[in-house]
């Protein structure tokens, strides 16, 4: 690289980026090939049909673009693949830095619409709700702003550069961390990325988004954020960007005194084998009945019951059909 009369040798990053801009449109993860060729896709048809598409076997592949030029499986394919090599990864922390870790789930390894899921609802379950019940009407402080923290979540997926690295969460004592890798799209400004102009590193991934009805394309979720929070949330650099949520401190100091539970934030009441089923649904959708069971020590009998009874709770809802399908928590 010229600066001056002198040249200086560029960084692996600088490189990377010289090339992308130069060489990569930005939809190399369609070109990017599948690290496995024998990827399955029951999930993403189940979702497809719950939002009454139709995808035909023969050309669905095609229309989603699942696979690169020379045929192959590429990357996109591999994100919304039933099983994949791909972690997302949530991390608590005892207190307000990385010193003491208390807690890792792994919410990946599966179709992203999926992790989506559970990752959202494993946050609702985190958010944390104070009531004060002597005014009229009651007043309700939650730890954060969900619909803020969910912008962050969606903009992480859709708009990280998965030739790097998956997103991260981390969980502290008083902030919640969304990281996502490789800065902003290419000739985005800061200004640009602020005022909530919408440019997708990964387009075809936001259409699949946009297909489920999470993403509305409108720019909004920046604009969100920064209303409720402010623009230093957002530590922007060139290879990662980073939204720190910062938590309420009524809410903190409610947990601190009382010991708060995890689910302290639900207005509905629940029995030991709800909260518990509850709990396990967050951590994998996929357990069936017969598995609740035995890890819960009731009967299968029980564990319907229980199920019908978060249904009419509006607590889970049921993806796909009773064979293939799973529940998932929806509050």
């Amino acid at each position: 690289m010229r600066i001056g009369t002198t040249c200086k040798e560029m960084t692996p990053e600088q490189i990377k980026i010289r090339y992308e801009k130069k060489f990569i449109d930005n939809e190399y993860m369609l070109k990017k090939r599948a690290n496995s060729s024998n990827l399955s896709f029951r999930e993403l048809k189940i979702y497809y049909s719950e939002k009454n598409y139709h995808l035909e076997d023969k050309s669905f592949e095609t229309n989603l673009n699942l696979r690169n030029e020379a045929g192959e499986y590429n990357l996109l394919a591999e994100l919304l693949s039933d099983k994949n090599n791909i972690p997302f990864i949530f991390v608590k922390f005892q207190g307000e830095n990385k010193a003491s870790i208390s807690e890792r789930s792994d919410y990946g390894y599966g179709c992203i619409l999926t992790t989506y899921g559970k990752i959202k609802n494993r946050l609702q379950a985190e958010n944390i709700c104070i009531s004060d019940t002597t005014v009229r009407p009651r007043k309700d402080t939650y730890l954060f702003d969900f619909d803020c923290v969910n912008e962050a979540i969606l903009n992480a997926l859709v708009h990280n550069d998965w030739t790097i690295t998956e997103p991260l969460i981390s969980m502290f004592h008083n902030r919640l961390e969304i990281l996502s890798h490789g800065g902003l799209p290419s000739r985005m400004t800061k200004e640009q990325f602020f005022d909530g102009i919408s440019k997708p590193r990964n387009a075809t991934l936001m259409r699949i988004f946009l297909n489920m009805g999470l993403t509305e394309h409108t720019g909004h979720g920046i604009p969100t954020i920064v209303e409720k929070y402010g623009r230093d949330v957002f530590q922007i650099e060139s290879n990662y960007i980073r939204c720190t949520i910062p938590f309420e401190k009524e809410v903190i100091d409610q947990i601190e005194n009382k010991n708060v539970g995890l689910n302290v934030g639900l207005d509905v009441a629940l029995n030991k084998t709800e909260k518990k089923v509850i709990e396990l649904l967050i951590e994998n959708p996929s357990v069936t009945s017969v598995e609740l069971a035995e890890i819960i020590g009731v009967t299968k009998r029980t564990i319907e019951r229980t199920f019908k009874s978060l249904q009419e709770k509006k607590m889970i809802e049921r993806i796909g059909s009773k064979r293939d399908g799973n529940w998932i928590v929806v509050r």
